[in-house]
């Protein structure tokens, strides 16, 4: 099965950019699948008309596809009906809860039955997904939408676009518009053959012809004189439209203007030119005004101020034609600039994708548009909230625009008490322009007197007899849209409102969905009532299954036990030492092999288990070793360089078959005692192992080869976590416990049981001791006991951090007195150094990136990725691959910016959101990553993954209630109704183990009862990895491989040494977990096996998350996350590793 993307543009003015694009099919590979057959029927009643698109698609290719119809209408637009062809008969769709719409279509097309999904997402964009389309095969697909007509100089307006370009086999359009008044007229090129008749109580138009390209729109305009007032009813319900002229009321100028400009992906085909005319005209209007110009999409990118004076506006001008268009949008960044002016206007399509609007100031703020696809919804809200105005150019003309701005707002201001008349809606205070529309309902014949002014203030009254005329169930439907669109205006505190409001008035809105299923089973089974055709049917089944209510609340009171004896089960495996049966053996004392004419001096605390844990380690071990390079031997000296002749400092150096060795020093020279038949093996992360017999020369120069990983390593030593792409030719980590021979030039003395010394020879790096920087060698100032760690950078890194002060190297000591003293500044330094030293890995194997790394500059390089951003502009893994690569140049404001272009690539795509969240986490952005998993939860409810991966966004963003409460959701069961199917048992064990750790660390900071306190003891692990990943029906295994060389993965979930693996969950997103309560000493591996992917759409390529903890639950705690791309399925991948 391929997946496809279908684009159906429809505008209502054809000079705007989306008003040129036509019906079509689009593959991966940029080919389409061909629209054959379009029939187009519209009808017009009063002020309303409904288009209906009958269309044929026909599938050339050898397979079957999956469709998905994408589509934006314009301002007033809505869907009112969709139906497919199942087994070569077309059904209509019924309008469901989104929620339950979606998780019946999932689940059907999981079954492989033949399903069809229409959704409303951001704005007013409307998505149909559509399966199956067969091979050489026809789809036949319907839609109809619904609008009401504006009126503009005395004309009621209808535009039908269409822009074709290719033949059709059949077109046709039908026409039809009631009433014999006044005859409509057709504008429009090429439409000579194509005219209006009367025929008894409407006039008629068609046309019909074949292997036609139906280039040109067709546009009717219907005259509606001033004051022409039409009035329908249907039983109690009345809709009322009257064309007015409202009186005109110049407002005060504005002395001061807020001028946001909207500069996000998503408005990069704006009308410009029509904006700039408006800007222009009103700027010329008000002669002189001080403007605040502020250029924003994912956050804020100029905030100039500027002068008009006598109307000349060149420099602003200027500066929005050289606009850049990049990221998602943010409309929630402006409250903190404290902005003080007499009235904003907003640029933007409203498509606030990473940040609702919030009000400033309490001056006018007009939102101004230029594009079909935007939330009209949106803009009109946030205008006529603040007392402004929305103006859509798509629509008007820049004269009637620039009334608008010239203008006090005039408003509805409700209507005068009237006991007959009950639910009518518009509310008051609601903008008027040229148009007025208003429903309600009624007991009997009245009179309603309608309020009209400025500010508050009622300037006219209109009076309106409402009594049973012309009966209409379009009166009904009319009614019930207005109330819909009241209810929007609060859209989350009336969701519920809502949702039952669209159900019973079959209304499509944003919690509601137009759904298709083929059997009638699949109707029973979600409760989902069907088409009029499977009715009677559908009443005899759902008896039949009456009775099975009782069994389901018996089984999901049985899946809640379950889980509460699994909780009991991980507290079990917690308690339980490892390994389970094997007898303690005594552990081998063995003295350290070293180049000495010194007597060597051990003194080793007896061990007491054959297993070695973190805590344990955390006891002193007294060793005390005197290491030097004898002179009375040969010597065998060198220097260690990378393939472009950079030295490499901290190189393992070991004579083969002897545990003699040593490390380079800053500049990579080593010093080592070995005879001629010896061999030297060179080893260091991230560069291949080289080994040479010593020979006749005393020295040996050698060049190591880089080894590249596909995919970020990242090493745990000692518990720090440092990343190995990051630390090559960098940084040697010395504990100190071995400090002797560790580090070429580092001398430790010392007898058993006395204060040992530590010295540097030969090198003047500069000294950081816990976190701070000392002028004196601290390795004069501790013995090797007081100190806990030390790290060792090269020069070049080093200046990367502290500048040309750290020009020969830098030596940074923790001690131990000082990780609990000076805790902030040793995590600052920390912070520091991930900032500017560790590097995320990525893949440069494509044209783009190879392109982008011919600049010079950051700059350059940003300018090259906008020109060739159209050519990727669908692609997501364009915006992850250039964001790591701005992000290794240490421009992460822009890699943030151009990863937020993936919230416009395609709307409402959770999949895309989950990956850009999760690179957010990376960056840190963790607000923003709140905005982000609240979209997901709000498109995705039915899933706990939303809930969970949110509640450990608000940990991270210090919302630790938030988290709780999300994650407690998950813990107590009450989201198992949603998951019937136990798509996703398991991941309540994994919030269980979250939810111990959130109320061991922030439990004074929580609400909780008494039994909430109990529940979550702490259980604190040596090791915790984690995977999540973006993908829906998608199967990742987590394996770890431990230094026994035992892997732990589904199969094998307890390991000998007591790792514990999570449930396997094989249908998408995760968590998988391995927990290690006691860690013994040595290497462990983490892999993936990325074993398949049901996922063929735009969403691009599997995003996984890798979380790996040390420490967990303690206050040492310890944790890394990296992001990789998957691109292959069936691949087994080698994701990090960790040195205990």
């Amino acid at each position: 099965m391929k997946k496809i993307i279908l684009f159906f543009f429809i505008a209502l003015n054809t000079a705007n950019f989306f008003s040129q694009e036509t019906p079509k099919v689009v593959l991966k590979d940029s080919t389409s699948l061909r629209l054959t057959h379009l029939k187009i029927k519209v009808e017009i009643t009063g002020n309303f008309a409904t288009t209906t698109y009958d269309m044929k698609f026909f599938n050339e290719p050898d397979r079957t596809l999956e469709g998905e119809l994408v589509f934006p209408l314009g301002e007033g637009q809505t869907v009112s009906k969709f139906a497919m062809d199942i087994n070569g008969k077309l059904r209509d769709a019924v309008v469901v809860e989104k929620e339950l719409a979606r998780v019946a279509f999932e689940s059907t097309v999981r079954q492989n039955i033949d399903p069809a999904l229409l959704e409303k997402v951001q704005g007013n964009n409307y998505k149909a997904r559509v399966y199956p389309i067969l091979p050489h095969s026809y789809k036949h697909i319907v839609i109809t939408y619904e609008q009401e007509l504006f009126t503009t100089g005395n004309f009621q307006t209808y535009e039908l676009p269409l822009g074709f370009n290719e033949k059709l086999d059949e077109f046709s359009v039908q026409m039809v518009v009631n009433g014999e008044e006044h005859l409509p007229i057709i504008k429009g090129k090429d439409h000579k053959n194509f005219f209006f008749t009367k025929k008894d109580n409407y006039f008629s138009a068609e046309v019909a012809k074949q292997n036609f390209v139906p280039i040109n729109p067709i546009t009717v305009q219907i005259p509606n004189p001033v004051n022409t007032q039409t009035i329908i009813t249907y039983n109690d319900y009345f809709y009322l439209h009257q064309a007015l002229k409202p009186g005109s009321r110049l407002k005060t100028k504005p002395r001061k203007i807020t001028l946001l400009w909207d500069t996000s992906s998503s408005l990069k085909h704006r009308n410009l030119e029509e904006e700039l005319k408006l800007l222009g005209n009103y700027f010329r209007y008000l002669q002189n005004v001080q403007v605040q110009f502020i250029a924003f999409s994912n956050a804020i990118h100029k905030n100039e101020i500027m002068e008009v004076s006598k109307g000349e506006w060149k420099e602003i001008e200027q500066l929005i034609r050289n606009t850049v268009y990049d990221g998602g949008t943010s409309l929630d960044l402006f409250k903190e600039l404290k902005i003080k002016s007499d009235e904003t206007l907003l640029f933007t399509d409203g498509l606030d994708n990473l940040g609702s609007f919030t009000s400033y100031n309490n001056s006018a703020l007009y939102t101004i548009n230029s594009t079909v696809s935007a939330n009209h919804e949106n803009l009109k809200n946030i205008a006529n909230r603040s007392g402004g105005n929305y103006i859509n150019l798509v629509r008007l003309n820049y004269t009637d625009a620039l009334r608008i701005l010239k203008q006090e707002t005039y408003r509805f201001l409700g209507i005068e008490q009237n006991d007959k008349i009950t639910e009518v809606y518009p509310g008051k205070n609601t903008n008027v322009t040229t148009d007025f529309s208003l429903a309600g309902r009624f007991s009997g014949k009245t009179s309603i007197n309608l309020l009209f002014g400025y500010q508050g203030k009622v300037t006219e009254r209109i009076t309106v007899a409402v009594k049973n005329t012309l009966e209409t169930k379009q009166a009904k439907r009319l009614w019930a849209k207005k109330k819909l669109q009241f209810l929007n205006e609060d859209k989350k505190n009336n969701k519920e409102a809502i949702i039952n409001h669209a159900l019973q008035y079959h209304l499509i809105s944003d919690y509601t969905s137009m759904l298709i299923l083929d059997r009638v089973e699949d109707y029973v089974r979600y409760r989902i009532e069907p088409p009029l055709e499977f009715m009677e049917e559908y009443k005899e089944q759902l008896e039949e299954i009456a009775d099975n209510k009782a069994d389901r609340e018996a089984d999901l009171n049985e899946r809640k036990e379950w889980l509460y004896e699994d909780y009991a089960n991980i507290r079990e495996w917690y308690n339980t030492k490892f390994p389970k049966k094997e007898a303690k053996k005594e552990k081998k004392v063995q003295t350290s092999n070293v180049n000495s004419t010194e007597p060597q001096t051990e003194n080793i605390e007896p061990p007491q288990d054959n297993v070695e844990t973190a805590s344990q380690r955390t006891n002193p071990i007294t060793e005390t070793r005197v290491v030097v390079t004898d002179s009375t031997k040969r010597i065998i000296r060198g220097i260690i360089v990378d393939n472009e002749g950079q030295p490499l400092s901290g190189v393992n150096v070991l004579v083969s078959g002897t545990t003699t060795g040593t490390l380079t020093d800053f500049d990579g020279n080593f010093e080592i005692n070995a005879t001629g038949n010896d061999e030297l093996v060179f080893s260091y992360i991230g560069f291949g192992t080289k080994s040479q017999v010593v020979g006749n020369s005393n020295t040996m120069n050698v060049s190591l080869e880089e080894d590249t990983q596909h995919l970020d390593e990242v090493v745990i030593v000692g518990y720090e976590v440092t990343k190995q792409a990051s630390i090559t030719g960098s940084v040697t980590s010395i504990v100190h416990e071995s400090l002797a021979g560790r580090v070429s030039g580092i001398q430790v003395t010392g007898a058993a049981g006395s204060a040992s010394s530590v010295s540097l020879k030969e090198t003047t790096p500069l000294y950081i001791i816990d976190g701070v920087i000392s002028k004196e060698n601290p390795l004069e100032k501790f013995t090797s006991e007081e100190i806990e760690n030390i790290q060792v950078y090269n020069a070049e890194n080093g200046t990367k951090l502290y500048g040309s002060q750290a020009s020969g190297g830098l030596m940074i000591i923790t001690t131990k007195k000082g990780k609990e003293t000076h805790r902030e500044a040793i995590d600052e330094l920390e912070e520091k150094i991930a900032d500017r030293i560790e590097l995320k890995s990525w893949n440069p194997e494509t044209p783009y990136i190879k392109i982008l790394q011919q600049a010079k500059t950051t700059g350059e390089a940003y300018k090259k990725y906008l020109e060739i951003k159209d050519e990727y502009s669908n692609s997501p893994s364009f915006y992850l691959d250039v964001a790591d690569f701005f992000d290794r140049k240490k421009s992460s404001q822009l890699a943030i910016t151009i990863l937020t272009n993936l919230m416009e690539t395609e709307l409402d795509n959770y999949e895309l959101m989950k990956a850009l969240a999760y690179k957010l986490e990376y960056f840190k952005q963790y607000n923003l990553a709140v905005i982000v998993y609240n979209k997901v939860l709000e498109l995705r409810p039915e899933e706990p993954q939303s809930y969970r991966d949110l509640a450990l966004a608000y940990e991270q963003a210090g919302e630790y209630q938030k988290s709780f409460d999300l994650l407690y959701k998950i813990y107590s069961c009450q989201l198992l109704e949603k998951d019937e199917d136990e798509r996703f048992y398991g991941i309540e064990h994994i919030a269980f183990v979250e939810l111990t750790r959130l109320v061991s660390k922030y439990g004074n900071k929580l609400k909780l009862n008494k039994t909430q306190k109990e529940e979550f003891t702490e259980m604190p692990v040596d090791v915790r990895v984690v995977i999540d990943w973006n993908h829906n029906d998608t199967d990742i295994d987590l394996w770890v491989i431990d230094p026994e060389e035992e892997k732990a993965y589904y199969s094998n979930p307890e390991t000998k040494i007591g790792g514990r693996m999570s449930e396997d969950l094989t249908e998408g997103y995760g968590p998988e977990e391995f927990m290690l309560k006691n860690a013994i000493k040595g290497n462990y591996k983490v892999m993936v096996d990325y074993y398949s992917d049901n996922v063929q759409k735009i969403s691009g390529p599997t995003i996984l998350k890798v979380t790996m903890f040390t420490n967990y639950g303690r206050s040492t705690e310890t944790k890394k996350t990296i992001t990789v791309r998957l691109d292959k399925e069936e691949d087994e991948i080698e994701v990090g590793n960790f040195k205990i």
